[in-house]
């Protein structure tokens, strides 16, 4: 709707009635935000008039909260890392190729090709691989999204019902085919000049390989000759060795950087904590009015296998060191204060457990720290509680500017006089049937709100393997897509000297010799992109987490040491695995076949 076709609309019904509420729904490619502010100068509508849809705005990219704006942020990144990797990955095959290559260019320049034409040429070489290469992709990407819809609807249909199975996206597509053409033309830049710099000598000679001049030998005393030479062959061409590094630190680096994602999911889509109930008794008027013996005798049903209880006094005024508040005090048990241990930022919950304070919710400014003071009245006169411990989050949520505290229920008892509770959280066994569930509901009576949470549940662990089978299944093909550049990078590598090696076997090079020095040229290139790809990507995996957790849920950063040495030990076990297929293909053939080896 346009401004003109609402402001009509608006002055046609507002009289009418003054308490209506509007929905208005924009056009395609709209500026959601600037056409609200002016519908609300136009109209003179307040702020509170003209409520944008939040979550919605988000979803489309065009929202302009500050959380938002981190995620979008953060965004941003890992799609500049994931094209800075495929960049890396296709210039570190290209270079191996034209390596492999190098008399054919100095054949075209003698017969008279410039260099101009050589770049060119290895230009369209590339761009020819893509009339195979895109198609496969975006046929494979579509359908595998195809798939993945698939899997949606039936994990969660409840979320995904209206996901269409066989869709397709001609922005998707054309993005795609934009982003395909892209890398391969800038992959293909340095390649590409590296094959017109080639002498047509190398072509007249025979010699393949351009002769570098060698100003330091190799070094012989700490390594064997073999060692030394594969240490040599690493690190002699800076930009193929850096280029081999570098792709081999950008698995590190990607793998790092979207292992935060898996900490985000956990915190933004949590259906499996421990403390999620089956079933729900709820006081009608928000009181502590359930008894306290309803605990003890629903958990001697055999179908319940857990049930704990909450007692909840809301809206207290209070000063928190010294500042006039809000609070809402919430009484956990044993069950909930271990559950409430995995979301402790800082303090104790022993303290809390014991009777000796309470603890404190993170909202996301800032937050009483152990050692602050509560001071309220709950109903038995004022009295003042030291904080314990601050939790990350709580599975309730205040009011605006309202904090929650957490104590045990002696200390709740003795604050407010108050003995029974607001609401009573039943977990079933695996064989509870609806009948074991009427049955509870037909004992708590009509007094109370009942609420049976199972299905919702079932909806909500649908949801989550739905993520959690984005995530991984991303974080596995980043750790496949690594194992397949080292082995493909390494081979082309070897392929790249096979006349050397040929030669080097025909002065009296063993074949446990030649896989030595193999597998020192692989270890240069795996141990510099374990040192680069660490030390580039902890830092980032801090800074992406705190954009998103952090600033979100206030979870400090830590070292993510689990995925660290998983993609570690990745990188390092595909190096040793590369050497294997060019000692065989070596090994293969013969000292001549290998020395005439184009």
């Amino acid at each position: 709707m346009n401004i003109e076709a609402f402001r009509a609309y608006f002055s046609d019904t507002a009289a009418q009635d003054a308490d209506s509420v509007y929905y208005v729904q924009f056009s395609p490619l709209c500026r959601i935000l600037q056409v609200t502010e002016d519908i609300k100068t136009e109209l003179h509508l307040h702020d509170e008039q003209a409520l944008p849809y939040g979550k919605l705005l988000g979803l489309m990219g065009q929202s302009d909260d500050p959380l938002m704006l981190q995620l979008y942020l953060t965004a941003a990144v890992l799609a500049l890392l994931v094209a800075a990797a495929g960049v890396l990955m296709i210039a570190s095959s290209l270079n191996s190729n034209i390596a492999q290559r190098t008399s054919f260019f100095g054949l075209l320049r003698c017969l008279g090709a410039t260099r101009k034409q050589v770049i060119r040429f290895v230009r369209l070489e590339a761009l020819n691989w893509c009339k195979t290469a895109v198609p496969l992709g975006l046929a494979a990407g579509t359908a595998l999204v195809w798939a993945l819809c698939a899997l949606l609807v039936k994990l969660s249909p409840t979320y995904f019902a209206g996901m269409p199975s066989f869709g397709i996206s001609g922005i998707g597509i054309a993005c795609g085919v934009v982003i395909g053409l892209a890398t391969v033309l800038l992959a293909a830049q340095a390649p590409a000049r590296r094959a017109s710099k080639v002498s047509p000598l190398c072509a007249l000679s025979g010699n393949a390989l351009p002769v570098q001049a060698v100003r330091r030998a190799a070094n012989t005393r700490l390594y064997r000759v073999e060692t030394a030479l594969g240490f040599r062959h690493a690190t002699a061409g800076k930009k193929g060795f850096f280029l081999m590094a570098g792709s081999f630190a950008f698995s590190i680096i990607l793998f790092l950087a979207f292992t935060m994602a898996v900490d985000f999911m956990h915190h933004s889509l949590t259906p499996l904590r421990p403390y999620s109930p089956d079933l729900s008794i709820v006081s009608a008027d928000r009181t502590c009015t359930i008894p306290s013996e309803w605990a003890r005798q629903l958990a001697e049903n055999p179908v319940v296998k857990r049930v704990y209880g909450r007692m909840f006094a809301y809206g207290v005024p209070a000063a928190i060191d010294g500042q006039a508040g809000t609070v809402d005090l919430i009484s956990y048990e044993e069950h909930q204060f271990g559950w409430a241990a995995g979301s402790l930022l800082e303090g104790s919950v022993a303290e809390a457990m014991n009777g000796n304070g309470l603890l404190a919710v993170y909202d996301g400014g800032i937050a009483p720290h152990s050692g602050s003071t509560v001071s309220a009245d709950f109903g038995t006169g004022t009295q003042t509680l030291p904080v314990v411990g601050v939790l990350s989050d709580c599975p309730f949520q205040s009011e605006p500017g309202v904090r929650i505290f957490i104590c045990s229920e002696e200390t709740f008892r003795a604050l407010t006089g108050q003995n029974g509770y607001t609401i009573l959280d039943l977990q079933l066994t695996s064989d509870a049937a609806d009948a074991d569930v009427q049955a509870i509901r037909n004992q708590a009576g009509s007094g109370v709100t009942f609420s049976d949470q199972r299905r919702g549940n079932r909806e909500a662990i649908g949801a989550y393997v739905s993520f959690a089978l984005f995530v991984y299944g991303f974080l596995a093909v980043i750790a496949l897509i690594s194992v397949f550049n080292i082995v493909n990078s390494i081979s082309m590598s070897v392929s790249a000297r096979l006349r050397q090696y040929g030669a080097m076997r025909a002065i009296g090079m063993s074949m446990r010799q030649f896989t030595r020095m193999v597998a020192a040229e692989a270890a240069a290139y795996a141990g510099a992109g374990i040192l680069v790809g660490c030390a580039v990507g902890i830092p980032l995996n801090r800074f992406l987490y705190e954009h998103t957790v952090t600033a979100n849920w206030g979870t400090p950063w830590y070292v993510p040491w689990a995925s660290l040495v998983l993609i570690v030990l990745l990188v390092a076990l595909s190096a040793a695995l590369a050497v294997r297929g060019p000692s065989r293909r070596i090994r293969r053939l013969s000292i001549v076949e290998t020395i005439h080896a184009e």
